[in-house]
């Protein structure tokens, strides 16, 4: 009875709706693994599934769903997006005042920036 309850125990945990995805792609920018293809494991259920995955090391670790493509790709919401950090038209003026400054105040003979 032992291997029936561990099937038990992963028909639970496993999400009914994607039963044939094998691998998920790493989607947050800032996760470590960002863009990586990892193999899917099983999946914990919950408001945000953790996806229990095989690292690249070949151990296991958990990762939340929506930091993966395991719900398919995001609708991006653009009125969210924030502009750039920098534009060319600040880079171009900044560029400007660091020529402007080097005029202004030139490095002794010799002197390297």
């Amino acid at each position: 009875e032992r291997g029936r309850a561990s099937w038990a125990y992963s028909q639970h945990t496993t999400s009914f709706d994607k039963p044939s995805l094998e691998w998920v792609t790493v989607t947050h920018p800032h996760h470590p693994l960002h863009g990586q293809r990892v193999q899917l494991i099983r999946v914990r259920r919950g408001p945000d599934p953790d996806l229990i995955i095989r690292m690249p090391d070949g151990y296991h670790g958990a990762i939340a769903a929506s930091l993966t493509d395991y719900a398919g790709a995001p609708e991006t919401d653009h009125s969210s997006t924030e502009p750039p950090l920098l534009s060319l038209a600040g880079l171009w003026q900044m560029a400007r005042f660091i020529e402007q400054q080097r005029q202004l105040h030139p490095l002794p003979e010799g002197d390297k920036i």
